[in-house]
């Protein structure tokens, strides 16, 4: 597709099975090809996908005017990145025009291990190739990785800069592989006990029993949460309705680099900024309030918080478990589907 006579590709890869057979097996378990339908620009009707065999075979072909480009990786297949460098080369044929491909991810994965990150970038830099990735997590909205904006331009020359700085700083380890994995979701029975919980209106035994996970799987399902755009979204309705900045942040310990962070924040005035420098996963303003809170308050701000428990309601679910109910649809009663995203 060519928007300003610019090429847009959105770009993923897919690693599994160990022949095409065994790929079409698991492609029903694969959510990769409509990643990219919430992006910024339009998915050609020609570009949906089908999950069948044939999907994959057109796969195994790069074509330079559809918009989505899917490399479709198996173990008897020549060329690991062979719709990447195709991309590279088209761009390299027009590079007397800087930045006329743009590549979109949703996973710096796509370019394969933490090697092949770097050498990708350093070739994206020399032939002028932008990086639109975006992380809707963030407070701009971008990762820090990106190298273009959602107008298709390059980033401003710090923050285009400091994209590749990062990624040559990059070890192994420090990018998660969700490559081809579901998730199970966030459900509104999670999300109701999670809410209830950081709003300090149930102890961690009601909240745990009504996510429907062990107290451990709670907490890591809330720590994945944290980091996604639909927490980013119900957080600030929250602190619309429940002024949720006034009571300590729960869930989230306070960073063991938390005095940096705070003295880069206040240096630089950007939380993002602070959260990318000091290496902390990404903090939203209302949760740094609240781990402010919790960091000069200890254990007298959270007995505070702890006499907020709403009795009626530790009260009806008690009855509920014992009118042989499942904790897990306690939330029909709570009054909290209205504050929760769709």
């Amino acid at each position: 597709m060519e928007i300003n006579k610019q090429h847009i590709y959105g770009y993923a890869s897919i690693r599994t099975g160990h022949t095409k057979e065994d790929l079409v097996t698991s492609l029903q378990k694969r959510k990769i090809y409509n990643q990219f339908e919430n992006l910024m620009f339009a998915v050609p009707k020609n570009d949906e996908v089908e999950q069948d065999s044939n999907f994959i075979e057109n796969n195994m072909i790069f074509k330079e005017d559809d918009t989505i480009q899917i490399d479709v990786m198996t173990s008897a297949r020549k060329g690991m990145y062979y719709k990447l460098d195709c991309i590279i080369e088209q761009a390299k044929r027009e590079s007397k025009k800087p930045f006329n491909t743009i590549i979109v991810i949703t996973s710096l994965n796509a370019f394969g291990n933490c090697e092949n990150i770097k050498r990708y970038y350093k070739i994206f830099r020399k032939e002028k190739i932008g990086i639109l990735y975006p992380d809707y997590t963030r407070e701009s909205d971008l990762s820090e990785y990106s190298t273009c904006d959602f107008g298709f331009k390059p980033r401003s020359q710090s923050e285009y800069d400091r994209a590749f700085d990062l990624v040559e700083r990059l070890v192994d380890g420090d990018i998660k592989d969700n490559r081809g994995r579901i998730s199970d979701g966030y459900s509104i029975a999670f999300r109701t006990a999670f809410w209830l919980y950081e709003l300090f209106k149930v102890p961690e035994k009601v909240a745990v029993a009504m996510s429907g996970y062990s107290k451990n799987g709670f907490h890591m399902k809330a720590d994945s949460y944290e980091q996604t755009a639909n927490y980013k979204k119900e957080l600030e309705t929250f602190e619309k309705n429940f002024e949720i900045s006034k009571l300590i942040k729960r869930n989230r310990p306070v960073p063991e680099s938390f005095d940096k962070l705070m003295h880069w924040y206040e240096k630089k005035r950007n939380l993002e900024l602070a959260c990318i420098h000091c290496k902390v996963p990404m903090i939203f303003p209302v949760d740094y309030k609240r781990l402010i809170l919790k960091n000069e308050g200890g254990k007298k701000e959270l007995a505070r918080c702890l006499k907020l428990y709403d009795e009626d309601l530790i009260n009806r679910f008690e009855e509920w478990v014992k009118e042989g109910n499942k904790p897990t649809e306690f939330y029909l009663y709570c009054s909290m589907e209205q504050y929760l995203s769709s």
